[in-house]
C-alpha cells in the first residue's frame, strides 16, 4: 500500500514554533533515557523544508 505525501506549509513564524518544540521534546525524550531516531528525522525534515516567501498583507 503505498502513502500519500502530505504537504504541510508554515509561515516563518510557524516553522521556527515547530522546531523549537519538536526540539524541547527530543531533549525531554533524551532526558528520559528515550529514543530520537524518529524525532531528529522529522526535525531534519523540518529544517531542509524549501520555504516560499510569501507578501505579508498589511492590517490596518
Amino acid at each position: 500500500m503505498k502513502r500519500d505525501k502530505r504537504y504541510l506549509y508554515l509561515d516563518d513564524f510557524e516553522h521556527r514554533l515547530a522546531i523549537v518544540g519538536m526540539n524541547h521534546f527530543r531533549n525531554d525524550l533524551i532526558r528520559n533515557g528515550k529514543t530520537t531516531e524518529d524525532v531528529d528525522a522529522l526535525l531534519l525534515k523540518l529544517w531542509k523544508a524549501k520555504r516560499k516567501r510569501t507578501s505579508q498583507k498589511k492590517v490596518s
